[in-house]
Formats: C-alpha cells, sequence, structure tokens
C-alpha cells in the first residue's frame, strides 16, 4: 500500500518578516563596514601618494645634484603642492618661486581635488601625542616644515623636518613625516581603539 506523499510546508509571514530583517541588518552592517573601509583606504592612499611624491623630489634632488623642495600651498579652501627645482643654489625658497627663479618640476596637485574625503588637518577633538611622544601642538598648523611650507631635500640625500598631518575629518587621522639628517619618510595611522600609532609607511 503506497503511503500517502507529505506536502511540502510553505514559509509563513512571521518566518518572512524575520529573514527579511536580517538581511536588511546584514545589509546595513556590510555598508557601514564598507563605507568605513572606503574611507581608510582614502586616506591611506593620500598618504602614501604623498609619501611617493616626497621620495620621488628626494631622487630628483640627488640625481640633479641641486635641490629639490615639495612646496604647499593654502588657497580657497584648499592645499595644493607642487615640486620645484633649486636653480641658483641657494634651495628652493619662496622667494626665488616668486621671481620665476626656482621652477617648478611638476604640475600641482590639489589635495581637494584628488581626495575629495580627505582633508589636511585635524580630526575633531584629536587630543592624542605624536608618534614621538611629543604634544601635537597648534591643532591650526597641519603643514610643518620649520618657518616654511616647503619640504626641502639636498643632493647629499638628507631632508628638512616636517610632518604633514592628515584627516578624514571625522575620526581617521594620519600623518606624513620627515625625519631631519636621513630622510626617512614615513606614514603613520592613528589607531583610536588601541590608543597608539601604526606604521603604515
Amino acid at each position: 500500500m503506497a503511503r500517502p506523499r507529505r506536502l511540502s510546508r510553505g514559509i509563513t509571514l512571521p518566518e518572512l518578516l524575520t529573514t527579511l530583517a536580517i538581511l536588511s541588518l546584514a545589509g546595513g552592517l556590510s555598508a557601514s563596514a564598507l563605507h568605513a573601509f572606503a574611507g581608510m583606504t582614502t586616506l591611506r592612499s593620500a598618504a602614501h601618494e604623498i609619501a611617493t611624491v616626497f621620495t620621488e623630489a628626494r631622487s630628483r634632488a640627488i640625481y640633479r645634484g641641486a635641490y629639490c623642495g615639495v612646496r604647499w600651498v593654502a588657497a580657497n579652501g584648499d592645499l595644493t603642492l607642487q615640486v620645484f627645482d633649486d636653480r641658483d643654489g641657494d634651495g628652493v625658497r619662496t622667494d626665488d618661486i616668486r621671481k620665476g627663479i626656482d621652477t617648478p618640476a611638476s604640475a600641482a596637485l590639489s589635495v581637494k581635488s584628488r581626495w575629495p574625503k580627505v582633508s589636511v588637518g585635524f580630526i575633531p577633538g584629536f587630543t592624542a601625542r605624536d608618534p614621538n611622544g611629543d604634544p601635537a601642538g597648534d591643532l591650526s598648523d597641519p603643514v610643518r616644515f620649520g618657518r616654511s611650507d616647503i619640504a626641502s631635500f639636498s643632493p647629499f640625500g638628507d631632508s628638512s623636518p616636517g610632518t604633514i598631518w592628515l584627516g578624514d575629518g571625522a575620526r581617521r587621522q594620519s600623518i606624513v613625516r620627515l625625519t631631519p639628517g636621513t630622510a626617512k619618510i614615513s606614514v603613520y595611522e592613528w589607531a583610536a581603539a588601541r590608543g597608539k600609532w601604526i606604521r603604515a609607511w
């Protein structure tokens, strides 16, 4: 005698609503995680590209046997960086650039155009010390190369000391740092959850 076939049970409305709620929550978490990751990679990309510009300027100074500098200019809420060659043997200087003596070796790179989500500055409420343990200092000055906004590289491979502070305007902070003497170029990212700087370059 054949057994009666068992009818398959369909999905009830509460089960369907529960499934949709779980999928919606998972999708929201994924989108949030993706957005956070995109912000982190954009900031990291900006820091690494700026470090690459410094590296190329240093190599150019050594190759040419003359000073080379990366000049930062603030205008209209934006910051641009541009590489200049020293043409009169006294280093790359702002007054020589104005007079046309020290000439550009690259096109100007706009931070706002290149990385719209990255700002040259500090994130709100930033209170941490820098990677050396020193106070962050004046939070209104994120480009620091002594009294100048020119990162200078000599034909012997050394550089002026300096730091560029970058942020995403919310939670992430990064710096690009030049160490004098060795012209070591470093990128650090602030890991707020761990309360420490992480070397990223």
